[in-house]
């Protein structure tokens, strides 16, 4: 086993710039030394699993710093075995390793709502390499997740599929939310994943028919002499689940014909002109369904979503309606990172919402993401910089609970939101064990403890002064109402 281990190393060896390597051996040899033969759920032995998350920080591209990191991450954080790692690998490595222990316990809470934590995980990162490390750790959990006791896999597979895949498509890590939804569904709904497989399999929805339908669509559009550019996916099961779930009841024989996107293409061009010449030809040459086509480059969405998109079906591959969208590289770009943006519709939860610059934190994030990937050549330390929900706050219940509330929310908004009655109640409050006031502005990471009055109905006028939130205002203004009614 040893040989092994050390011939894994060595693997990982070679993905680190030579400049690194010789401080990633440290990193190995003092994890080893530490877990020795210490062994996880299953037998693995921990230093082969922090490899494995080891040799993911490299092929994600991540820097040695971070490679390291993720070869130290499980040993105790007591204060002297930081001083030592701090020594040793200076006071970077320790940063992400703390980050890394609250990234963690953010998570453990069953009260906070998953997008509530997703946003305090985003909002309270500077730096979101401990994000990418505890994305690819989970990864590595659901590769091995037959090995994790029956007692802790519920929870994983709901960490994996409600909080860390989410992160990894805002991080532009597409790839390993795919692998992670997929494998996690697997074990976590078998009877749905097993007949959505089925269903797939019969109506030949494999890589070998996504590539049939690209060729077609190469074959058809060869006589236009501009440039263009086709890509095609097979939607996950996962997401097709997600599709279905309100429909379907005993998943014994499922309609995924529902979706019509089972099979997609984007074809994109430079020209807007070009986008109508593109969509002739796939006319001239396919069944478009014109119940569900739309115009959205003639008409655009809202928030400025622009592309022409339409299920249509071409008999010579298959009788299956695939997903059509025709855009310019600009649209793409703009229905990406700006206003129209994916995770900017799926934030807001709204098919119709208004252009907002609220999520230009997701382009900020992917260049800075690609800028550290360029450096890690020649620099061992590339921080991944980032500012994102700083409008908001994201303070904790004394049991972990996060609430998400506005920038310049006091502690009195903090127990109204908790519940009406907490914050007609409240009479003062401790914040990270110390007294304060209820006027108190709270910022991300408090810890914020309600003293109430039980017998206490209702907070003064004053009150008024001491809260930010329209809402709260709104709260204790009713609540006086009613009681200046009674007496």
């Amino acid at each position: 086993m040893d040989k092994k281990i050390q011939n894994e190393f060595r693997e990982l060896s070679k993905k680190i710039p030579l400049n690194y390597r010789e401080k990633a051996k440290e990193a190995f040899d003092y994890a080893s030394n530490y877990h020795q033969q210490e062994r996880r759920f299953g037998g693995e032995l921990v230093i082969e699993h922090l490899l494995n998350i080891a040799l993911l920080t490299t092929e994600v591209k991540l820097d040695t710093n971070s490679t390291i990191v993720a070869l130290l991450h499980e040993i105790p954080q007591d204060e002297d075995n930081l001083h030592e790692i701090e020594n040793l690998f200076e006071k970077e490595a320790v940063n992400i390793l703390k980050r890394l222990k609250e990234i963690k316990k953010a998570t453990e809470s069953h009260e906070t709502p998953e997008e509530v934590t997703i946003k305090y995980i985003l909002n309270s990162s500077d730096d979101l390499r401990p994000v990418i490390i505890k994305i690819l750790d989970t990864l590595c959990d659901i590769r091995s997740i037959e090995n994790i006791p029956e007692e802790m896999k519920k929870d994983t597979l709901r960490k994996a599929l409600s909080i860390y895949s989410p992160l990894a498509e805002y991080l532009d890590l597409n790839e390993i939310k795919k692998e992670i939804e997929e494998n996690a569904f697997l074990e976590y709904l078998p009877i749905e994943y097993a007949s959505i497989s089925k269903k797939m399999q019969e109506a030949n929805i494999c890589e070998k028919t996504l590539e049939e339908y690209r060729n077609l669509l190469k074959e058809i559009l060869k006589d236009l002499k501009f440039e263009k550019k086709i890509e095609g996916r097979i939607k996950s099961k996962y997401s097709i689940y997600n599709k279905l779930k309100k429909y379907e009841k005993e998943w014994i024989n499922p309609n995924i014909t529902r979706v019509d996107d089972l099979i997609a293409f984007r074809i994109l061009v430079n020209k807007e002109e070009e986008c109508f010449f593109v969509l002739e030809k796939l006319i001239d040459n396919g069944e478009p369904d014109y119940d569900l086509f739309d115009d959205y480059i003639s008409n655009p969405k809202p928030n400025g979503y622009k592309a022409i998109q339409f299920p249509m079906k071409f008999p010579s591959v298959s009788d299956l309606k695939i997903e059509v969208q025709i855009m310019t590289k600009d649209m793409y770009y703009h229905n990406t990172y700006g206003p129209a943006s994916h995770i900017a519709y799926k934030a807001s939860k709204s098919r119709y919402a208004k252009p907002t610059n609220k999520y230009d934190w997701v382009e900020e994030v992917h260049k800075n993401f690609n800028k550290s990937k360029k450096e890690r050549r020649h620099k061992m330390n590339c921080p991944i910089k980032c500012s994102i929900y700083k409008d908001e706050v994201f303070p904790f219940t004394p049991k972990g609970m996060i609430l998400d509330l506005n920038k310049g929310d006091t502690a009195l908004d903090f127990a109204f939101r908790l519940h009406t009655e907490i914050g007609n109640s409240a009479t003062g409050v401790l914040i990270n064990g110390k007294a304060a006031k209820l006027s108190t502005k709270l910022k991300t990471g408090d810890v914020v403890e309600i003293r109430r009055d039980k017998n206490k109905k209702y907070q003064k006028i004053e009150a008024l002064r001491d809260v930010n939130s329209e809402a709260t205002k709104f709260r204790i203004r009713n609540q006086l109402s009613k009681y200046n009614r009674k007496s």
